[in-house]
């Protein structure tokens, strides 16, 4: 795949190093791993919540010691790619069609995937969800919609699907996101790539770093938000020198000035040389650190035949009670901005 050959050629892919982006799955944790799953039952959305994933964290401490360490060491020390794939876990056995409205499938009768994703990403942190979005579901089904192909959002096929912090403008954005994949799109041209601020500062001048550290860019709510109309003035770049924290996006935001809107392009362009890309296959599990990376999606030509192309998608924060104020006692949603906008101002 693409992804693997740009890095066996650039980065050394295939090396036993800590920084390697890809962790690749044997048979024998394969085998491990389902045995583990299978066991669990049905998952009812319904009660997706503390008492829920403390349960399953508790499990999940019984999968291969490999993986473990892997997830672990990504959590606490990140990689310069931004990025950890874990390639070829086990999928469910059978799949009903690709839903064709980005919603769950009712049809979806095993949780494997599902429980692969959450037990993943339980290693980086909290998972969160967000009443606008997809409903307010906590796990995500990513597939292309029909009639929706130039939007820039998780829906999307035709289009290029820019460089993005996930839920940039959003007070509780995600640290981290997870993207399985149950099925590739059928030509497998659908390639995620993923740009690590820290490659990306070294091809940039320090006069462009300077502006992206100041309140110049204007970002505002993406469609998946609905009709939410919430703009703010950030930076794009806050904290360490050497791992600054991003909030970006290429489609929703834009400099104030001309010498901040250049620094943006400057930082675009730099992300676009460092970009690696990754063809998701069946059984890949893509984890990206949402503070130090942005990621986009390459157009694919989908076919609206049940066979397209179909991920899950989790956040996860690695502390939840900041949110505290946005969600429920026990519960992982936020409550809609304007609502907690609201509720803040009149205190």
């Amino acid at each position: 795949m693409f992804g693997e050959r740009r890095l066996s050629k650039q980065f050394g892919y295939g090396r036993n190093s800590s920084d390697e982006p890809i962790l690749s799955i044997t048979e024998e944790e394969r085998a491990a791993l389902y045995r583990l799953v299978e066991t669990l039952g049905p998952i009812d959305s319904r009660k997706l919540n503390g008492t829920f994933f403390t349960q399953l964290e508790m499990i999940g401490h019984q999968i291969p010691e490999r993986i473990k360490e892997g997830l672990i060491h990504f959590r606490r020390y990140p990689n310069r790619f931004g990025a950890l794939l874990l390639r070829g876990l086990p999928v469910d056995l059978k799949l009903p069609p690709t839903p064709q409205d980005g919603n769950p499938s009712s049809e979806k009768t095993s949780f494997v995937s599902e429980y692969l994703l959450m037990i993943s990403m339980l290693f980086l942190g909290e998972p969160i969800g967000y009443s606008e979005e997809k409903r307010g579901q906590l796990i995500h089904d990513i597939c292309p919609v029909q009639g929706q192909e130039d939007r820039q959002e998780n829906s999307g096929s035709r289009s290029l699907f820019e460089f993005h912090t996930e839920d940039a403008f959003h007070p509780h954005r995600p640290d981290h996101l997870a993207l399985f994949c149950l099925r590739s799109d059928h030509d497998q041209q659908a390639r995620t790539d993923v740009a690590s601020i820290v490659n990306a500062m070294q091809m940039m001048p320090s006069a462009a770093i300077t502006l992206l550290r100041q309140p110049l860019y204007r970002l505002r709510a993406p469609s998946s938000f609905g009709t939410l109309e919430y703009a703010t003035t950030v930076p794009v770049l806050t904290g360490s020198l050497l791992q600054p924290e991003l909030c970006m996006n290429s489609h929703t935001m834009e400099g104030i000035n001309s010498e901040a809107q250049w620094a943006l392009d400057t930082l675009i362009e730099a992300f676009e040389e460092v970009s690696v890309g990754y063809v998701l296959l069946p059984g890949d599990l893509i984890i990206i650190d949402n503070r130090l990376a942005v990621h986009g999606r390459s157009s694919f030509s989908p076919r609206y035949d049940g066979e397209d192309r179909w991920l899950q998608r989790l956040f996860t924060v690695t502390d939840i009670r900041r949110s505290s104020f946005s969600r429920a006692p026990n519960q992982n949603v936020c409550v809609p901005l304007n609502i907690e906008f609201a509720m803040q101002g009149s205190q």
